[in-house]
């Protein structure tokens, strides 16, 4: 049978990364979970037929996304993990192209993150005025996937940290970063109380990134308190005589 040039222009390489049991294969493309993707599959055929090779949950083999015979698939994935898409096309002739396994899409749906933040261990949670600056809270920003989350490819990483003084409800409204360093040490020296939070998205190769992009995840809020140092006393000596 006659390939069609579509399958002939087009060549996707899959870069296999394993490493134990804390990655998995690296996809072709990664998607947000939720966000709507959308491939193209040319133009000059009379009929498409996208199908859904494999996908994490409900675990399906082959089956054929119905709605869609256009050139064009729009899909919005919800759940996290590995998909695999193929395209068969049909030309003026009435011939069904061959499946060909080399020319499938592999789409990996990033999992949910937490970012935590937590005083840095030795620093203090609230420190005096006149504390040195070496002194003062550093806070230390950390990121984990959601516990039961498939485990993450090993070229995707998440990225940290942006930090944030917010007001006490952790909003992140109209609010200037702070830093970007990771961990961050409080530079406050007014007397009052503090509210922090830290940031972190999904680093991912360049040209992956086949939906819109998630926001950034903020962390829980850390409170600090800046106090007034006593006042000294004075001194009185006691007299004997």
């Amino acid at each position: 049978m006659k390939t069609p040039n579509f399958f002939k222009a087009i060549t996707l390489m899959v870069i296999l990364v394993v490493s134990a049991s804390v990655s998995a294969s690296a996809a072709n493309y990664y998607a947000y979970k939720g966000k709507e993707v959308t491939i193209n599959g040319g133009s000059g055929f009379s009929e498409y037929k996208w199908i859904m090779v494999s996908q994490p949950d409900p675990a399906i083999t082959n089956a054929v996304i119905t709605g869609t015979t256009g050139s064009q698939l729009k899909q919005t994935l919800t759940v996290e993990g590995a998909y695999k898409l193929r395209l068969l096309v049909k030309d003026g002739n009435g011939c069904w192209s061959d499946v060909d396994a080399t020319k499938d899409i592999d789409i990996f749906v990033l999992p949910e993150f937490t970012v935590t933040v937590a005083a840095d261990a030795g620093t203090p949670a609230s420190y005096c005025t006149n504390a040195d600056a070496s002194l003062r809270t550093k806070l230390n920003a950390t990121a984990a996937t959601v516990t039961g989350s498939v485990a993450l490819p090993s070229e995707v990483t998440i990225a940290l940290a942006d930090w944030y003084k917010t007001p006490s409800d952790g909003s992140l409204a109209s609010l200037t970063k702070l830093a970007t360093s990771n961990p961050y040490q409080v530079t406050e020296t007014a007397v009052g109380t503090y509210y922090f939070v830290a940031t972190g998205k999904y680093v991912i190769p360049t040209g992956r990134l086949i939906s819109a992009a998630a926001d950034a995840t903020a962390s829980n809020t850390i409170t600090i308190s800046v106090t007034a140092p006593p006042t000294a006393p004075v001194i009185t000596p006691v007299v004997t005589n």
